[in-house]
């Protein structure tokens, strides 16, 4: 059975591309460059100096005033004219696992 679905998600990935897929976690792994590629972005920022508890059992995230420090962040970029067939590539993955009895529909409460 676990040759199998090996076997399965292995064809997929030649006919398809662009990920692969970690069965012990459950996780898809996109590539960059595949459906997307990734951007570096540098940009400064406050610097975070505490976080004070409000009564409501929320969090305040205290910046500070002066002291500015460069950081990164990173951003998927993908095209509009791929949107199409990036959905129809997320249909056919969904069909793929479901088929080998994998879940995809799982609701965040």
């Amino acid at each position: 059975m676990k040759n199998r679905k090996y076997r399965i998600i292995k064809d997929w990935i030649m006919k398809n591309g662009a990920s692969t897929f970690d069965l012990k976690n459950k996780d898809i792994i996109l590539w960059d460059g595949g459906l997307f590629y990734i951007e570096e972005e540098k940009y400064k920022s406050h610097k975070i100096v505490g976080y004070k508890k409000l009564k409501n059992g929320f969090v305040e995230v205290l910046f500070s005033k002066k002291k500015i420090v460069p950081r990164e962040r990173y951003k998927a970029v993908m095209w509009f004219e791929d949107l199409d067939e990036t959905i129809n590539y997320f249909i056919r993955m969904k069909k793929m696992l479901n088929g080998l009895g994998y879940r995809t529909n799982r609701k965040i409460k």
